[in-house]
């Protein structure tokens, strides 16, 4: 295969030169990842197939804290067992021991390096739990600590705004955990293969379309975004680009919690992004819209359906023959990525380095 020059290999001090091309590489990567690590992709799944656990505990921070969200989903939907994301405070601020029972543990990470990340998996192993370690960097930390390491295959990410090492992520929980489940290795490749054809379209088809958006959009101050099911994970990944690239209050939800409280936060012309291309949940989601339509709300909808006094993403390549729809949060991330991107170049930033942001965010 022809794999296409990354981010890295371009440098530039062009504001958002570098978030522009590591958004438009995903769909390389991905192929990357099915390409070139398989033996690590069915060395984790057969991890799990023989640990046979009683609970998948899911330990990272951040962008990879939402993709963690994302594959407890999976491990429920695919596996039929129990998932938690761990909570690493648990470990350094209270010096806790956990006792698990059968259990493995998946950590994810861009960098591998977060001190508290570290300690919450060197616990784990103490208590004999065997650790799948994902990361970008394979000379990393956490990637010595796992049993199997996976790498992402995402390349070199230099804007502080994480969108390729975040896309690489969820792809890879994705193929182990189908991996884990039983499905067939052709038949995950064929799907990865889909959702590359299908990114492909969506990244040409949605450019212009956001473009337009966010100049519309150069004046907000808030911004809401509204998931369900797979796509609270985007829509709180979403919300987090937003805020980093733009020093905006952005929030991502369930719809099932935004009912709860959030939707007090809108007000008149306040923009509310609703992501209705997952099926599962999306009759709450488009609940969610009209009670924020009837409160004022600008509606912005990343999917199908939506009215005429909504503005509209329609992400009409999710339509693809035969897409598995555990697939579609990464593509509904990708006009979510665009806009971030554009908005913050749109009001005089620079979205590769938001000020006062690190691209290694080393919590204790």
């Amino acid at each position: 295969m022809t794999i296409t020059p990354t981010a890295a290999t371009t440098p530039t001090t062009v504001p958002g030169a570098y978030m522009r091309a590591e958004i438009a590489e995903q769909p390389y990567r991905w192929l990357d990842l099915i390409d070139w690590k398989r033996p690590a992709l069915e060395a984790a799944a057969g991890l799990i197939r023989e640990a046979e656990p009683q609970l998948l505990v899911f330990a990272a921070r951040g962008s990879s804290d939402h993709a963690a969200i994302y594959g407890q989903y999976l491990a429920h939907n695919l596996l039929g067992v129990p998932a938690l994301l761990a909570t690493p405070s648990t470990v350094t601020a209270f010096g806790t021991e956990l006792r698990y029972p059968a259990s493995v543990m998946l950590a994810v990470s861009q960098s591998g390096e977060s001190p508290d990340l570290l300690d919450t998996v060197r616990a784990a192993k103490r208590a004999g739990v065997p650790i799948v370690a994902f990361t970008n960097n394979e000379m990393s930390p956490l990637a010595a600590l796992g049993e199997v390491h996976v790498p992402l295959m995402a390349g070199a990410e230099l804007s502080v705004a994480a969108t390729k090492t975040y896309t690489a992520e969820l792809l890879t929980l994705y193929v182990v955990l189908s991996l884990a489940a039983g499905v067939a290795w052709n038949d995950v490749a064929s799907q990865v293969r889909i959702a590359v054809n299908a990114a492909t379209s969506v990244l040409k088809n949605t450019a212009p379309i956001v473009a337009d958006l966010a100049e519309k959009l150069t004046a907000v101050e808030r911004i809401l975004v509204v998931g369900r099911g797979y796509s609270m994970s985007t829509a709180k990944e979403g919300a987090l680009k937003l805020m980093e690239t733009n020093a905006i209050a952005a929030s991502g939800w369930s719809a099932a919690d935004a009912t709860h409280g959030p939707l007090g936060q809108v007000v008149e012309s306040t923009p509310v992004i609703v992501l209705t291309a997952s099926p599962a949940g999306r009759d709450s989601v488009e609940r969610f819209a009209s009670a924020a339509a009837i409160l004022g709300g600008r509606m912005i909808i990343v999917g199908p359906g939506g009215d005429d006094n909504a503005e509209h993403v329609p992400l009409a390549a999710l339509d693809s023959v035969g897409l598995d729809t555990a697939l579609i949060p990464l593509l509904e991330i990708i006009p979510l990525q665009q806009l971030a991107l554009a908005l913050s170049l749109a009001t005089g930033k620079n979205p590769d380095l938001p000020a006062g942001l690190n691209k290694v965010t080393k919590t204790l």
